[in-house]
């Protein structure tokens, strides 16, 4: 496994201008997280506990969009779990799991965010899946980087 070959990983790093409590907040906050996220995460950051993210339907139902489980949680400084799209052309299993990894490194006054998701080697389609997910990421990060960023500014106010 390489997971530095950029067919197979998706790899971005994003300057956020709020320090790494006002992104953790943005990462950990459910409420905040389904802002950026597309869905609301449920989850306990103790490392081997699942993690689920859901949307509310519009008659109020919850339906699981995605589910995995936390391999990491140092707050302020990483986030980092497996993740598997329940929507998604594979089959759900351990082989089908990619593993997210947010690190938040400060950066003056505000924070470097490096990520990565992979790997994505050994997958059907392995460089389309990481395409994609890529092309969502850059979406979910500029969400990240935009609610860490108000965070910092209400708390400032």
């Amino acid at each position: 496994m390489n997971t530095h070959d950029p067919e197979t990983n998706v790899m971005r790093t994003l300057l956020v201008e709020a320090p790494p409590d006002a992104v953790w907040k943005a990462l950990t906050d459910p409420e905040l997280a389904r802002l950026y996220m597309g869905a609301r995460p449920s989850f306990d950051l103790r490392p081997g506990r699942p993690l689920q993210w859901f949307v509310r339907e519009q008659n109020g139902d919850r339906t699981l969009v995605a589910k995995g489980t936390l391999l990491a949680a140092h707050p302020g400084e990483r986030l980092r779990y497996t993740t598997y799209n329940l929507n998604g052309p594979l089959p759900d299993e351990p082989a089908s799991h990619t593993t997210v990894d947010l690190h938040l490194i400060p950066d003056g006054p505000g924070t470097r965010v490096e990520f990565w998701q992979g790997d994505f080697a050994g997958l059907p389609n392995a460089p389309r899946l990481t395409r994609e997910a890529g092309n969502l990421w850059v979406e979910r990060l500029v969400g990240l980087k935009r609610v860490s960023e108000e965070v910092w500014q209400a708390k400032a106010a």
